[in-house]
């Protein structure tokens, strides 16, 4: 099972405040499901910012997702607006659906994350498989680039002290009224193996007094493009194509960071 941070005090976060998070990003991954058939497979769905909106709109997409608590929250929002739609706790190296295929399978803020190197090829390939023939993978990934800090430490003399200092609090009110603070920081950074450990902390406040407190730590493994494209042609698929952010032209030198992967078999 991949660690994720996924958990208590983070899974009620994403499940209270990521919701409409890049509404575009939830209307792109909606018109790739229309584009490319369904049935869909969400995977990574989370507590269903992408998934929810989709089977609202009538489509038949299913979801999976590592954390058993996010499942558990994307099921209890389809059920509060009476939908329904198959559900699966596992990891994408894990991923096992019964002989279940699939035309489209998108993935949104997964790749990478909580996983060694080799987990992420083997959940390409587990993804190949619940593919029909000519079916698709979207995904996105973040390239590294001038917005992350962490790869300044290549250049001489900006070697980082970690873990690194808590980031701003980031304080909203929950739905009963409670408030979560949000705080993320870097505990290690290896540019060799081109891989970070983040930490992520949620404390909870009641009448302003703390109840509760909730940290977690993930891995998160960077990836280059050709990389990328590598990885795929080994899983099996036999196109692949990249697109600059959610639009349709291909990535740019210095302007591209956030690219859109289509894979196809």
């Amino acid at each position: 099972m991949a660690s994720t941070w996924h958990y208590g005090l983070v899974a009620r976060w994403w499940a209270e405040f990521n919701r409409d998070w890049h509404s575009d990003e939830i209307e792109y991954f909606k018109h790739v499901i229309e584009r490319s058939g369904q049935p869909a497979l969400d995977v990574g769905c989370g507590t269903g910012r992408i998934l929810v909106p989709c089977v609202e709109a009538g489509m038949e997409v299913h979801g999976s997702d590592a954390s058993e608590e996010m499942i558990r929250l994307c099921r209890a929002r389809l059920s509060s607006r009476s939908l329904d739609t198959d559900l699966t706790v596992a990891s994408t190296h894990e991923l096992d659906l019964y002989q279940r295929s699939y035309r489209t399978i998108i993935s949104c803020g997964v790749f990478g994350v909580g996983t060694t190197r080799e987990e992420d090829l083997e959940g390409l390939r587990r993804i190949r498989k619940h593919l029909t023939p000519g079916g698709s993978l979207i995904f996105d990934v973040y390239l590294p680039g001038e917005n992350s800090k962490d790869w300044l430490t290549w250049s001489k003399g900006h070697r980082p002290t970690l873990p690194s200092r808590w980031s701003n609090p980031d304080t909203r009110k929950a739905s009963d009224g409670d408030e979560l603070v949000l705080q993320t920081r870097t505990i290690a950074f290896d540019p060799m193996e081109q891989c970070s450990i983040r930490e992520i902390r949620v404390k909870q406040y009641r009448d302003q007094e703390l109840v509760n407190c909730h940290q977690y730590r993930v891995r998160l493994n960077a990836y280059f493009k050709n990389e990328i494209q590598l990885m795929l042609k080994t899983a099996g698929y036999s196109r692949v194509e990249m697109r600059g952010g959610l639009g349709d032209s291909e990535p740019t030198a210095y302007k591209d960071y956030y690219l859109m992967v289509f894979a196809n078999i």
